[in-house]
C-alpha cells in the first residue's frame, strides 16, 4: 500500500471530488475553517457557523473517508428532512465515491437509496448512510447538519435525536453537530451555549463548542474588490468589530443581497456568537436568565431522567401533563424539591406512546421515590383517565384537589397565564434551579401568545409538554406541608445509580 494512504490529511486533499460553488467538479481541499476544526475537534463537537463555509461538504467527505479506511465502521449523517438527506447523499457522498480513484479495492452494495456498503474482501463491511432522523443501531460516527432548523421546525424529532441517536454512539466514537443559528430557540442553542460556557470538555461525553464566522470565507473574500461606498452605519460596525476594508466590503455585499435586513444578516453571517443567537418575538422567559442554569444530562432510566437523588425530610411535588399516547405530544412528569432556598427540578419523565391509564403507574413510581410527593395531574382531556387510575394506586391525600374539591389541576384561560407567569417570574428573578435541557429548550421557544391557547392543536409543531408539567408542579410550592406523608420507614433512601 502507498504509505501516503495512511495519512488521513493527505487522503482528504488528494482522493475526493466535490462540486464547488460554481458547480464545477474539483478536487476537495479542506479550507481554513475545516482545517482548524480538524485540529481542535473532540469526541463530541457542536459547531456554530456562518453560511458558505462548506462544513456539510467537509463532513460528507470526512465521513466517507473514515468509512472507506476503517473496517467494520458505520457512519450516519442526519439532515433536517428526507429530501435534504437524499440531496446530500447524491451530490456529495455518491459523487465523491463515483470519482474515487481506488474504488476497485472494494465491493460495494446499495441496500437503499441512502446507504453505501463497502466490502473489504475479508468478510468485513463498513457503511455510510444518510437519513432525516435517528435510527436504531450503533454507529461509530454521527453527523447532524442544520440542527437548529430541526429544533425549531421539528422539536420532537430533535428530542429523539438527543435522547436516542447521540447516546447510541460509543464514547470512543464521534458526534458532530453543525448548524447556522436560528435565534435562541431549541436544543441546538442550549447544547451550544452550555458547551461554550464550559470552554473545554472534561470527559468524552461532553460537547466541545466551535464557532466559525463569515470572516473564514477566504475563497469568496478573494474574489471581491474593496468598496468605497460603504455607508456610515457599516463603517461604525467595521470599527466596532475591528474589520478590514476587504472584510467590510464582503459584509456589505452580503447585506445588500439580503435586502439590507440586519436580522437576517446576523443569523446567516454572524460576526459573534451573541449576534448569531439574537432573536425577535415576545418571549415569556428571559433568555439571559436561562443561560445561568447549570444544565445536566442526568441519569436516564426507563423514560425517567434523575438529576438529584431523593433526600429524607425534603418536600417534593410532581406536576403531570397527560397526552393521548399515540406518538404525538408526550405525557410528562416534573418533580420539584421545594426544601432548598432555591427550589430545584430533580427528575423528569416523558413518553409520547404511553397510554393515559398506564401513565398513572409512572406517576406513582416517581412520586413514591421522592418521599410520597404531592401529585398534581392536569385533568384536561385524557387526564381524567390518568386520575381515575391514580386514585386507585396512590394515596388520595397526596393528590392535589383544587378549591372546588375537584381532583387534579385544571388548565384554563385563567390558570394558564398565572402558572406560566409565576414560573417566568421565578426564572427571571433567579429564584429557582432547572437542570433539564429539554425544559429550558421549551422555555426559550415559548411566546407570550401561547398564553391565550388551552386546546391541543395536532398541526402544531411544539406542545410544551415538559414546560406545562413544570409549571403545574411549581404551583404546588405554596401547598400546606401537612399534606405530605412522611417517607417510607423501610430504611434509608439510597441515591439512584450514578447520582451518589
Amino acid at each position: 500500500m502507498d504509505p501516503r494512504l495512511k495519512d488521513k490529511q493527505w487522503r482528504l486533499s488528494h482522493l475526493y471530488t466535490i462540486k464547488n460553488k460554481l458547480a464545477a467538479l474539483v478536487q476537495f481541499k479542506p479550507n481554513r475553517a475545516q482545517r482548524e476544526f480538524e485540529a481542535k475537534k473532540h469526541t463530541r463537537n457542536i459547531v456554530l457557523k456562518s453560511r458558505q463555509l462548506g462544513f456539510t461538504t467537509y463532513e460528507s467527505i470526512d465521513d466517507l473517508d473514515d468509512t472507506l479506511f476503517t473496517r467494520n465502521f458505520d457512519s450516519l449523517f442526519i439532515a433536517q428532512d428526507l429530501d435534504t438527506a437524499k440531496d446530500i447523499f447524491a451530490n456529495k457522498v455518491e459523487l465523491a465515491w463515483e470519482h474515487f480513484p481506488l474504488s476497485q479495492l472494494y465491493g460495494v452494495s446499495t441496500d437503499t437509496a441512502r446507504q453505501l456498503k463497502f466490502d473489504f474482501g475479508d468478510k468485513t463491511i463498513s457503511s455510510i448512510s444518510v437519513d432525516s432522523s435517528g435510527r436504531s443501531g450503533t454507529f461509530q460516527r454521527l453527523h447532524i447538519t442544520e440542527f437548529a432548523k430541526v429544533c425549531k421546525d421539528f422539536p420532537q424529532k430533535a428530542k429523539e435525536i438527543l435522547t436516542g441517536s447521540i447516546p447510541a454512539v460509543p464514547l470512543h466514537g464521534r458526534v458532530d453537530i453543525e448548524s447556522t443559528a436560528n435565534g435562541s430557540d431549541g436544543l441546538f442553542y442550549d447544547l451550544f451555549w452550555e458547551a461554550w460556557k464550559r470552554n473545554a470538555p472534561t470527559s468524552p461525553s461532553e460537547f466541545k463548542a466551535h464557532f466559525f464566522n463569515w470572516t473564514y470565507d477566504d475563497d469568496e473574500m478573494s474574489r471581491i474588490r474593496i468598496r468605497e461606498d460603504i455607508p456610515k452605519e457599516m463603517r461604525e460596525y467595521q470599527a466596532q468589530n475591528k474589520l478590514t476594508d476587504l472584510q467590510i466590503s464582503y459584509y456589505y455585499e452580503k447585506f445588500l443581497s439580503l435586502n439590507k435586513n440586519w436580522a437576517d444578516m446576523k443569523r446567516e453571517y454572524p460576526t459573534t456568537v451573541f449576534e448569531a443567537f439574537e432573536n425577535s418575538g415576545a418571549k415569556l422567559f428571559d433568555g439571559t436568565k436561562l443561560n445561568v442554569f447549570t444544565l445536566k444530562a442526568g441519569e436516564i432510566v426507563a423514560g425517567w431522567t434523575y438529576f438529584e437523588p431523593p433526600i429524607i425530610g425534603h418536600r417534593y411535588a410532581l406536576g403531570a401533563d397527560v397526552a393521548e399516547g399515540v406518538g404525538q405530544d408526550s405525557s410528562t412528569c416534573v418533580i420539584w424539591d421545594f426544601t432548598p432556598i432555591k427550589p430545584v427540578v430533580v427528575a423528569t419523565f416523558a413518553d409520547n406512546k404511553i397510554a393515559p391509564d398506564i401513565f398513572a403507574y409512572q406517576i406513582k413510581n416517581g412520586a413514591e421515590k421522592y418521599s410520597m410527593a404531592l401529585v398534581a395531574v392536569e385533568r384536561n382531556n385524557h387526564g381524567h383517565t390518568t386520575l381515575s387510575k391514580l386514585k386507585e394506586i396512590y394515596p388520595i391525600r397526596n393528590i392535589f384537589v383544587d378549591e372546588k374539591d375537584k381532583l387534579g389541576w385544571d388548565t384554563n384561560l385563567v390558570s394558564k397565564p398565572k402558572m406560566m407567569f409565576d414560573l417566568s417570574t421565578a426564572v427571571n428573578d433567579s429564584l429557582i434551579e432547572i437542570p433539564s435541557i429539554l425544559i429550558v429548550s421549551e422555555m426559550r421557544r415559548y411566546d407570550k401568545e401561547e398564553l391565550n391557547t388551552t386546546r391541543f392543536n395536532d398541526l402544531a409543531t411544539q406542545h410544551w409538554d415538559l414546560l406545562t408539567a413544570c409549571a403545574i408542579g411549581f404551583q404546588m410550592r405554596n401547598q400546606k406541608k401537612d399534606i405530605f406523608m412522611p417517607p417510607p420507614t423501610t430504611g434509608l433512601v439510597k441515591p439512584f445509580p450514578g447520582l451518589g
